[in-house]
């Protein structure tokens, strides 16, 4: 029987690595994103792919379609949550209240909206898998990227309470904390300001998306996925907080 997976920010970057694998696996996708070109571009030669456009800070666009892809394509068994955004304009005393806001609701609130809108049908059905991407920018904070680790430890913080709630549910809940990643969104935080890379080049994509597929195989593993990189910095910010501050101030000095 085919599965079906939803996967959002599926028109760019590792949300559409996703997409395209699952669909190559022979998974029937529903790819959404903002970016109708982009959906377009992702689902091309993939007849198992649908593309639906929409804002995920926006509640009623998300369960809308949700329910459409429900109407349309089946019962949901996993959901990739991919989409998120990120500005670096100013330090954290003058940022413009407006992009850490545009985060919040984009990275976080968007992560709810998916959340309530796909798995309480799987908690229903006990079967499921929920895979939410964070950052290790929500474990080990930066200067210059107040607005984004703040969206991103709210992410953490609200998946880890959901985890609580999903205990014994039958519905696997993951959540991805990549490094830095070289995709277009990256090159965008570099055109913003790129001193807060502190001169860093990232990971791929694809490594970071094998990380997930090698975790997902498993049948049992830890919630929290920390590729290449990112798991030394979330064990240095747990256990050494006090060296891992020192290596951030040392490494990363944000200009304007």
């Amino acid at each position: 029987m085919t599965q079906t997976a939803l996967v959002t920010g599926a028109a760019s970057g590792m949300g559409k690595i996703v997409a395209q694998r699952l669909a190559a696996a022979g998974w029937t996708v529903a790819a959404l994103d903002l970016d109708a070109a982009g959906l377009a571009e992702t689902a091309q030669r993939s007849p198992n792919m649908h593309t639906y456009t929409c804002d995920v800070a926006d509640t009623d666009q998300v369960f809308a379609v949700v329910e459409k892809v429900r109407a349309e394509l089946g019962v949901i068994d996993r959901l990739v949550h991919a989409a998120g955004m990120a500005h670096v304009h100013g330090t954290a005393l003058d940022h413009d209240v407006r992009q850490i806001k545009q985060m919040i609701d984009v990275n976080y609130i968007g992560t709810v909206n998916l959340c309530q809108a796909v798995i309480p049908a799987m908690k229903a059905a006990g079967t499921g898998t929920a895979v939410l991407f964070a950052s290790v920018a929500g474990w080990l904070p930066s200067p210059g990227m107040a607005g984004y680790t703040a969206s991103k430890h709210a992410v953490i913080g609200f998946a880890d309470s959901l985890s609580y709630e999903l205990d014994d549910s039958g519905v696997r809940l993951l959540v991805l904390c990549p490094p830095m990643v070289e995709t277009a969104f990256l090159d965008k935080v570099r055109e913003e300001n790129e001193s807060v890379l502190g001169g860093t080049s990232g990971m791929q994509p694809e490594a970071v998306i094998d990380a997930l597929e090698k975790a997902l195989a498993k049948p049992k593993g830890p919630m929290f996925i920390f590729p290449g990189q990112a798991y030394p910095g979330y064990l240095m910010r747990r256990f050494l907080p006090g060296v891992a501050r020192a290596i951030v101030k040392r490494s990363i000095h944000v200009t304007n």
